[in-house]
């Protein structure tokens, strides 16, 4: 007869130790993600469940590229006027912040001598003219051809003589070079100005001219006529539209940048030159696919979309984000518009599982 030895109390409690860590341990196996993605697969309501999913369209829209920059402001055509000659103020004809014309008299210095020199200069032409007349009269055996020629030189030499002289005279009123508004001046009669003094500034305003700098990333899409948008930094509601007028040729070896230039119209004179104003540039970028946030998922390959097919069934195409805005994300994928991605339920898809596409709610 066999006898059998019963287990002691330690040998018990250790195999109810081993029974608990096994069924732990089957529970955890059984919440791992590839169990859940295989039950997921499967389809918890039999082996012949789809996944539902839900989809949304593809759209393909342009991506337009906004360039900032700051620059400050000046007048379309700008001077500060001076004298040619010198001399003492007669006349001061002007007042600061007045519109003048092209060519409205604004200065007017003593020309008492430049008149006495037109009249001699008259009378001189005159003389000779006459001259020149007499001689045509006469017949031609009477008076040389020498003679004939020598009058008809000092006729025009006298012509010569009277022109040199009206313009003495005209450069003793100083004249606007184009329509503008004067700047402020502390001339009055009496006053002796000196050749090249200054006289006053005078700005055409009806344009105003911004010049700023682009980064070189973006200096070959910079384009004459391209519409930009400029707002004064001081009053950043009141935008004012213009475009690009010239760009430069070269980009900066130091700052890595290319300068270019903006009009914006200032027909009610409202903007001042010298203002500072933040610019903007509206750039033509390239269509991108746009698709919802939440249609992204991301693994160790990066980030991708699950695209719809034909059959029903999913594959991966990987997307590359460029921008955000809100729940939108223009990427760079081979996506076309229209067509159907996943953007609820792809959680734990696999490339060829076929899917049961469910309406936006």
């Amino acid at each position: 007869m066999r006898t059998y030895a019963q287990p002691s109390r330690n040998a018990l409690r250790w195999q109810s130790v081993m029974l608990v860590l096994t069924v732990v341990l089957g529970s955890l196996l059984a919440a791992s993600p590839e169990a859940v993605a295989q039950r997921a697969a499967s389809g918890s309501r039999g082996p012949n469940a789809l996944t539902p999913v839900t989809l949304s369209d593809v759209k393909v829209e342009r991506i337009n590229e906004r360039i900032a920059a700051v620059g400050s402001a000046r007048a379309r055509q700008q001077v500060t006027m001076t004298t040619r000659v010198a001399g003492v103020i007669d006349e001061v004809m002007f007042e600061g912040g007045q519109m003048v014309e092209a060519n409205q008299p604004l200065v007017k210095l003593n020309s008492a001598l430049e008149a006495i020199a037109v009249e001699t200069a008259e009378a001189q032409r005159q003389q000779a003219a006459d001259t020149v007349d007499r001689y045509k009269q006469l017949n031609e055996g009477t008076i040389t051809r020498v003679a004939v020629a020598q009058a008809d030189t000092a006729l025009k030499v006298a012509d010569a003589e009277l022109r040199r002289a009206k313009d003495a005279l005209d450069q003793r009123t100083l004249k606007a070079p184009f329509k503008g508004i004067m700047g402020l001046s502390s001339l009055e009669a009496g006053d002796y100005l000196a050749v090249d003094s200054p006289i006053a500034p005078i700005d055409d305003r009806s344009t105003l001219l911004i010049e700023f700098t682009v980064p070189e990333a973006v200096a070959g899409a910079m384009k004459v006529g391209l519409p930009v948008r400029a707002t004064l930094v001081t009053r950043a509601g009141e935008p004012y539209a213009g475009k690009l007028q010239a760009v430069g040729t070269r980009i900066d070896p130091v700052t890595r940048t290319l300068t270019v230039r903006a009009e914006i119209p200032n027909p009610d004179y409202k903007l001042i030159p010298g203002s500072t104003f933040s610019i903007s540039v509206q750039l033509p970028g390239d269509e991108r696919p746009v698709v919802p946030a939440l249609a992204i998922q991301w693994d160790r390959q990066g980030a991708f979309v699950w695209r719809l097919t034909d059959k029903n069934t999913v594959e991966r195409v990987n997307v590359a984000i460029l921008a955000r805005d809100g729940d939108r994300v223009n990427v760079d994928a081979d996506l076309k518009s229209g067509e159907k991605i996943v953007v609820e339920g792809g959680s734990f898809l696999r490339a060829g599982q076929t899917v049961r596409p469910q309406e936006a709610s």
